[in-house]
């Protein structure tokens, strides 16, 4: 039924467990499974004294940060037996990134958690998993 499964993965615990999920899709299915991460950047304020400083994020701080979760991600697919048909890690909007992979590999699934790390900015700006399924040309599954 599915040949191709796409999972965004932040660290967040929704995408650990629709990480899982997708590993049983892809089981079950025998499916390629690519996973994608798209850092998202955030600036560091420090206070000292009376003053705020702000900590400039390198390109090293970010890819070494981006790296680690998609070698979290890869490992947790590794625990459930299988090894990732390819990962992405791409600078960008989280969205359109997840899209563009998921038609790039032409996946007939999208599975991603409900939540993740951009809570607060979905209150304004929608979510990510609102995004992918308006956006998608395949299935999207949001797990809880």
């Amino acid at each position: 039924m599915f040949k191709t499964i796409v999972a965004p993965f932040d660290g967040s615990d929704p995408a650990k467990h629709a990480l899982e999920k997708a590993c049983e899709f892809a089981k079950t299915f025998g499916a390629e499974l690519h996973l994608v991460h798209t850092p998202q950047i955030d600036t560091t304020m420090v206070a000292v004294g009376y003053s705020v400083v702000e900590l400039p994020l390198t390109q090293e701080i970010i890819d070494d940060a981006g790296k680690k979760i998609m070698d979290a991600a890869v490992k947790q697919v590794e625990e459930a037996g299988l090894t990732p048909a390819s990962t992405t890690t791409m600078a960008g909007d989280p969205a359109e990134t997840i899209l563009h992979v998921a038609k790039l590999n032409d996946a007939d699934l999208i599975v991603m958690g409900r939540r993740g790390l951009g809570s607060v900015a979905s209150l304004f700006l929608g979510s990510v998993s609102q995004k992918v399924g308006h956006g998608a040309t395949c299935s999207v599954l949001t797990v809880h």
